[in-house]
């Protein structure tokens, strides 16, 4: 078998190092939205026809030599090391698949530097993988590691121990499927042929991305000047003086403003539409190219897995005796034997293959399980730092132990069929009866089901839902700091006004003060029962908590009230949950600060000199309130949310013991 690495397997290394590794990953991530910002960060991404197979064939040179490399050393378990930032974990925790080309580092301190790339919360990773899979030293010497695509991720653990931000991850192979001949030249073709298409798509979704972005702006200000109109009109020195012919014109220009905002809105849904489309089309075509180069991949794998084979030394002759006795006695078969053996009986190949499926499935289940364990262990971090509230919502221990018992159930069942003699027809149609049943139980607990524009599975809603706590958690933290430091404010002003000197009371007869303080002492009333209202109220769960909206709520604060040493201690206490929080999740500064000019109605110019200077205070009672929605009700009356998955899999297991099949 030829190990040695040829010219054109390093040439494809060499050109991976300097210039290719961004086309050469891109082609095998299937996600076009990190194609789209690399394009609008300036990066060079093409897929022209010439570009992809040029591509594709450096790809399966590169794992060549390490499928090479891989059976020139001793089989042994590896350590690399990744710098890198949350984001990432958060992507693998969604979608453990590792398909690219994955980079480590051989040593540590390697990593630190590779980390300092990163701009939000940085991390390390202890890249832990299995004797199975290849990898290469890029250069002679050198730190950078490339592991083998088509791996992913069994488990990804915080270390708990350490002083900064680490995490092991463990890699294990992906299973490859292979294709026939005429398959992969169908698939080989299909992707050369819409490779330019994808091209003109990429850009295409980038002009509408920036199409949007503009609407998105007028949409904003337009909402902002329609919401400053009706503001205007609802005051009661507005009603007094204006004519009727003044109050019509001012109508009129609300449904113009109105007319239009619908325009655009409808231009942004088209466009939206549009740009899906145009995605989905690429997004096909990416996974096309996946599972052509997997195939071509498994080919390669096998290919020299048969050649060693083919020269493995032959086990020494057995001394006469023990070949006559082998001769004699009858060799103890597996139950991988056994079930070969059945291969043939159509009666109870059917039955294994669907417990092999349920054996799948029940794998799968605990697998979410366990991912689901470490999200809420994640949660309780994050809750912790910020001394927040967060339980986990769904007894995940309680799920594991019953998907545990429930895949041990399984297995026993298909020792039991593998040993099962095709006779006896009565029990295998019961334990065909009952695999059926348990197959549909499991899959309605772990097949995607259609939600708004997308597949979602009972796993990605229970994720959605138990962040959702986290954050409402976080939210009713801020809410609390945030209402105590308003009342304190609050409590201070009237103290200010009812403090004043006679002298100051007796000059505020004659300057209209007095009556201006009567004023404001109505409004601080109106604000305090707003902001006690909404420190009582509990906060819901059935609510969109958006991170983005936190950040820039604190941040109005932090602005307002940075210089206050009343509430110094409040302010200090939001600075540090904000930190905690940017660390934690993805911010995306240029959405904060067009929350923040939605919120305080920036760049809104104000005719103050129509408007009275009680009317400025009552404006600014409103605006007040608005900023942050002490002007809404919270919904008191939600019901509790109900953990019914542990039950639901114990029902599957309870169902198999009754069944009496084994």
């Amino acid at each position: 078998m030829e190990l040695a690495l040829t010219k054109e397997e390093l040439k494809a290394i060499e050109l991976y190092k300097n210039e290719r590794y961004l086309m050469m990953n891109q082609l095998l991530v299937e996600d076009m939205e990190t194609d789209i910002a690399l394009l609008m960060a300036g990066n060079t991404v093409e897929y022209s026809k010439d570009s992809v197979a040029e591509n594709i064939e450096m790809i399966k040179k590169i794992y060549e030599a390490m499928v090479k490399k891989y059976h020139q050393k001793e089989k042994e378990e590896w350590k690399f090391f990744r710098g890198t930032n949350i984001a990432e974990i958060e992507r693998l925790n969604i979608n453990p698949n590792i398909n690219r080309f994955f980079l480590g580092m051989t040593t540590k301190e390697s990593a630190k530097n590779q980390i300092l790339k990163n701009t939000i919360r940085r991390v390390m990773f202890y890249i832990l993988g299995n004797a199975t899979i290849p990898y290469i030293q890029l250069e002679e010497n050198g730190s950078e590691i490339l592991i083998a695509p088509f791996t992913k991720v069994a488990k990804i653990e915080k270390i708990e121990e350490s002083l900064s931000d680490e995490y092991k991850i463990l890699l294990e192979n992906q299973e490859f499927l292979l294709l026939s001949e005429n398959e992969k030249e169908r698939f080989y073709q299909s992707i050369l042929e819409k490779a330019d298409k994808v091209n003109e798509n990429l850009q295409d979704c980038i002009k509408l991305e920036n199409e949007n972005r503009v609407h998105y702006e007028n949409i904003r200000k337009l909402e902002q000047l329609l919401a400053k109109h009706n503001l205007a009109m609802e005051q009661e020195e507005y009603q007094k003086e204006t004519t009727q012919t003044e109050k019509q014109d001012d109508l009129d220009d609300i449904q113009r403003i109105e007319k239009e905002l619908g325009n655009l809105k409808q231009m942004v849904a088209s466009t939206v539409k549009t740009r899906q489309e145009k995605a989905t089309f690429i997004v096909n075509w990416k996974r096309e190219v996946i599972q052509y180069m997997m195939a071509e991949c498994g080919e390669i794998k096998n290919k020299y897995e048969e050649e060693k084979k083919e020269l493995e030394p032959e086990i020494e002759q057995t001394s006469g005796a023990e070949k006559e006795e082998q001769t004699v006695q009858e060799p103890v078969k597996s139950e991988e034997t056994i079930s070969e053996e059945k291969e043939e009986n159509p009666k109870i190949t059917p039955i294994r293959l669907m417990c092999e499926e349920n054996k799948k499935a029940a794998k799968d289940l605990l697998q979410n399980i366990k991912d689901l364990i470490t999200k809420q262990q994640n949660h309780a971090r994050i809750a912790k730092e910020i001394n927040s509230n967060y339980k986990a919502l769904n007894n995940a221990f309680e799920m594991k132990n019953f998907a545990e018992e429930l895949e041990s159930l399984i297995n026993s069942l298909l020792r039991k069929i593998n040993t099962m003699p095709s006779e006896k027809s009565e029990e295998l149609d019961k334990i065909h009866q009952t695999s059926i049943q348990v197959s549909t139980l499991l899959n309605y607990l772990n097949n995607p089901k259609s939600a708004v524009g997308k597949k979602i599975t009972r796993f990605d809603e229970i994720h959605i839902i138990e962040e959702n706590a986290l954050k409402r958690g976080i939210a009713e933290t801020i809410k609390n700091i945030r209402c105590e430091a308003e009342l304190k404010k609050l409590r201070d002003d009237i103290d200010i006004i009812e403090d004043k000197s006679k002298f100051q009371k007796f000059i505020g007869r004659f300057t209209g003060r007095n009556r201006l303080d009567e004023v404001m002492l109505d409004q601080i009333e109106i604000r305090q029962m707003a902001v006690r209202k909404t420190f009582k109220a509990k906060m819901p769960l059935a609510y969109n908590y958006s991170i983005h909206k936190l950040i820039a709520e604190m941040d109005m604060f932090i602005e307002e009230n940075d210089d206050d040493e009343l509430v110094e201690e409040d302010v200090a206490k939001l600075k540090s949950i904000k930190e905690i929080l940017k660390k934690n999740f993805v911010i995306i500064d240029s959405k904060v600060i067009s929350i923040i000019d939605q919120k305080t109605g920036r760049n809104l110019p104000l005719a103050s000199g129509k408007i009275s200077k009680r009317e400025l205070i009552e404006i600014d009672t409103y605006r007040f309130l608005h900023k942050y929605g002490y002007d809404k009700s919270p919904n008191n009356s939600e019901p509790e949310y109900q953990d019914t998955l542990a039950n639901e899999i114990k029902r599957i297991v309870d169902y198999i013991k009754s069944s009496e099949i084994l």
